[in-house]
């Protein structure tokens, strides 16, 4: 605070344990799976999958996968060391994070790079994301085999661009519609040093892999005799500026339990804010007919629909979803309903007053903040989830992370919300666009990713997303 300012505090909410009550708990630390048997497991994505390997290595049919590469002419021989370091791995110290390199971590056999230059140089008036698209349009017109993933450089000036001028989005508009996921990195990321490249390539190379359909992890999950579905929707509000009208969209995210693993299923849906009812209940009965069919439910058993939503779901809403899921099911099973609020839009800080933090080399960083997975409970319906601790916290200057707002409709028929809270604090590692967790479950995360740059997408001449639900609908595209 500015030193010619005052605050004061007024009352505090102190909550504590008894042998009666329990206020606050710790739930158990996230355990990342590398295999179906849940028998490979670390605490560590990166040091499991250095361990163990990707979940799906032995299900990956992409072993030698081809990577398209388009870097500007002014910085092609940069680019082309990076693709050299990103799939062999940096050796050039001791204690590096990244030894293996792409192909090495993730089980795959001489991964092939093919470049595609993009003219930049004699450009004259020409915008940067034509020369993008004419290159990639002329590139792949020549092209017999398909790439499985792209890797665009663009330069760090034009990063910023409007979406009608980005190469960027030109360049993911065109590879999309030819069935081809795509991985963004800037000039200033490639050409970084390599004590400050390990980490960035750590994501890079998570990412790149889930986008050409494989499974990075999944989180453990104790087995229930229940199928269970969870159903996100976030939203995505894109402005140009404060004086122009926003637009508000809507992304949904489906996350189904098999055998004890959380997997992804349908990423693609978007819609406007006004239509996401419509559109939610419409892909709960998709959802619904597509695992009734292929887990072969049988008369009595009973089936778990839990929604992850940042508004407020209306009761009439609520009705129209559960008479219809009830109606697409039949009466043969039992179906149970969750619809949890999951918020970060609240006036809510948690303190430990006996966390002293962590020391290291820049100071002290995470004082007062509870461990990541600490749960307060504010009312019958009501929790705050702690997802960033003082491990998850980057630098002594970093303010007092917020806790996720979770809440429980009274009108759900399921509320186990000590266990629905803690799925939700796992569904925070599950995303596969860093190594490190999300702030908010990957339910919500991933939609409002999918909102937006969907959004964004429709200011590219000629876009269609007629790919993303047929070729393109297994894979993590909008990481």
């Amino acid at each position: 605070m500015p030193p010619d300012l005052t605050c004061t505090f007024d009352e505090r909410l102190e909550l504590w344990n008894d042998n009666e009550y329990q206020a606050v708990i710790a739930s158990d630390p996230v355990e990342y799976c590398f295999d179906a048997a849940k028998s490979k497991r670390s605490a560590l994505p990166w040091g499991g999958l250095l361990r163990y390997g990707p979940f799906s290595r032995d299900t990956f049919s992409k072993r030698t996968p081809r990577v398209l590469v388009v870097a500007p002419d002014q910085a092609a021989g940069k680019v082309s060391q990076f693709v050299k370091v990103f799939r062999d791995g940096i050796q050039s110290f001791s204690d590096s994070r990244y030894p293996k390199g792409f192909a090495g971590t993730f089980g795959l056999v001489n991964p092939e790079f093919v470049t595609c230059t993009v003219p930049l140089l004699d450009r004259g008036s020409k915008p940067a994301a034509d020369l993008y698209r004419r290159a990639l349009e002329d590139h792949l017109g020549g092209q017999r085999e398909p790439y499985d993933a792209a890797l665009i450089a663009i330069l760090d000036e034009h990063a910023a661009l409007p979406d009608s001028l980005n190469p960027y989005l030109h360049g993911k508009a065109v590879l999309l519609m030819n069935g081809v996921p795509v991985q963004e990195a800037r000039l200033s990321t490639l050409t970084a040093s390599h004590t400050v490249l390990q980490w960035s390539l750590q994501n890079l190379a998570v990412a790149l892999y889930a986008k050409m359909g494989g499974i990075p992890w999944t989180v453990a999950h104790d087995l229930t005799v229940d199928d269970e579905l969870v159903i996100g929707m976030g939203t995505a509000e894109l402005s140009g500026s404060r004086f122009e009208s926003r637009q508000r969209h809507m992304g949904i995210t489906t996350v189904f339990r098999g055998d004890g693993n959380y997997l992804l299923s349908n990423v693609s849906r978007v819609c406007t804010y006004d239509e996401y009812p419509v559109v939610l209940r419409e892909c709960t009965l998709d959802v619904l007919r597509e695992v009734k069919i292929r887990n072969g439910w049988r008369p009595g058993e009973t089936v778990r629909i839990v929604f992850h939503i940042r508004k407020p779901l209306k009761r009439i809403e609520i009705a129209d979803i559960v008479n219809d899921c009830v109606k697409e099911v039949g009466s043969e099973q039992t179906v149970q309903f969750a619809f949890l609020t999951v918020s970060q839009d609240h006036p809510f800080k948690v303190l430990d007053s006996a966390q002293k933090g962590l020391t290291n080399k820049r100071g002290c960083k995470g004082a007062l903040a509870p461990e990541r997975g600490t749960i307060a409970q504010l009312g019958r319906y009501t929790r705050l989830l702690c997802t960033n601790g003082p491990h998850q916290i980057k630098r002594p200057t970093t303010p007092l992370p917020s806790p996720l707002l979770v809440h429980l409709h009274p009108e759900s028929t399921y509320r186990d919300l000590a266990y629905l809270t803690e799925q939700a604090l796992k569904f925070t590692s599950l995303t596969w666009r860093s190594t490190q967790p999300a702030a908010a479950p990957v339910t919500i995360y991933y939609s409002e990713l999918i909102a937006e740059l969907l959004a964004r997408l429709q200011a590219v001449p000629g876009w269609s997303p007629t790919i993303l639900n047929s070729k393109l609908r297994w894979s993590m595209w909008f990481l």
